[in-house]
């Protein structure tokens, strides 16, 4: 396994984001009388954190072309629909939790993406990192498929979306190894190719 050693401020950087995306999504479940729409923008601020991080990602420059733009397209999306959300809280709700969903579903399929496209990687970390991103999709797909859910409830599936989104940016971060060695080491033999 080639495990590329990360600079000391992607390691701050990820550890950051994680630790906040974590800090927005307990919120969440720690104070539920906030007000479903105070919920939204909390989740709302944890994926812009999560999002940030997917496009910090996309400027190492050993990552092939297509895997960067691919980091970049899905963390812009992710910011973009949450500083939406939070722009104008004044929408319906279940519209900014649809939103909210659409964002998750893009870092989802980022991560997914990554941990697909790279068959080099040890199984376990391809694993870990593709059921981080397929339960995110799964479970903003589920929010919304079932709108008639209370809102509560809606918003409580997307803050554990954003608990396992910030767990992986953690663990990523504190390990201070990352996947991209493998993506980094693929790039520099198709360039020796």
């Amino acid at each position: 396994m080639s495990l590329l050693k990360q600079p000391a401020w992607l390691r701050g950087l990820e550890v950051a984001a994680g630790l906040l995306s974590l800090m927005f999504a307990i919120s969440v479940f720690v104070f539920p009388a906030l007000g479903v729409a105070t919920l939204v923008v909390l989740v709302a601020a944890g994926l812009i954190f999560a999002g940030a991080r997917s496009v910090v990602v996309s400027g190492y420059g050993r990552l092939s072309k297509s895997l960067r733009a691919l980091a970049a397209i899905t963390g812009i999306l992710s910011i973009v629909l949450a500083f939406f959300v939070m722009a104008f809280p004044g929408l319906a709700l279940f519209s900014l939790i649809t939103l909210l969903c659409f964002g998750l579903i893009f870092y989802g399929v980022g991560i997914t993406s990554v941990a697909y496209s790279h068959k080099a990687m040890p199984t376990g970390m391809r694993g870990a990192m593709a059921t981080v991103g397929v339960l995110d999709i799964i479970l903003s797909v589920t929010v919304v498929l079932l709108p008639g859910v209370a809102l509560l409830s809606l918003v409580a599936i997307l803050g554990l979306a954003l608990f396992l989104a910030g767990m992986e940016m953690c663990v990523s971060g504190a390990v201070g190894r990352t996947w991209l060695g493998d993506v980094a080491k693929a790039a520099d033999d198709l360039a020796a190719a």
